[in-house]
């Protein structure tokens, strides 16, 4: 993968409505591109083998094949491409599961969206907003001489 200013993404969820939610979040974001959905692990297998997205963003629990079983198919089909599960399963020895042999993060679906870009930044750090120029504003840094 080049490094490019845009990630182009799949996203993966079983309920419709979190499906789109998520999407439409992913869409107002720069530097995100939302190149297909999927609501089950076997439409997520023919999409992501068809796109070879960046990053797919998937739900753990689906149904006909499992996020996790997805992402562990796909990660030696596509090794470059970078996988977050999400679940709405508070448990350790899932996320444990998850992370490692398959996805790269696990995230639960109650901090959905909001850690989901800080999640896609740690994976692609070229797409993190550039840092503030926080120096102060002084006459010898060329700011304000007048208000410093």
């Amino acid at each position: 993968m080049s490094q490019r200013k845009t990630i182009r993404v799949v996203v993966v969820d079983d309920s419709p409505r979190d499906l789109k939610l998520l999407c439409e979040f992913l869409k107002t974001q720069q530097g995100i591109e939302v190149v297909g959905t999927a609501s089950n692990g076997v439409e997520l297998m023919n999409v992501a083998e068809a796109l070879r997205p960046d990053l797919v963003i998937t739900d753990l629990h689906m149904p006909r094949l499992s996020g996790i079983e997805c992402t562990l198919r796909l990660r030696e089909m596509m090794p470059q491409t970078k996988f977050i599960v999400f679940t709405d399963v508070n448990d350790p020895f899932t996320e444990s599961d998850c992370v490692g042999p398959g996805a790269d993060l696990y995230l639960y679906k109650e901090h959905m969206p909001d850690r989901v870009m800080t999640a896609i930044h740690g994976l692609f750090p070229f797409l993190a907003a550039p840092k503030p120029d926080l120096r102060p504003n002084t006459p010898a840094s060329g700011g304000c001489p007048n208000l410093c």
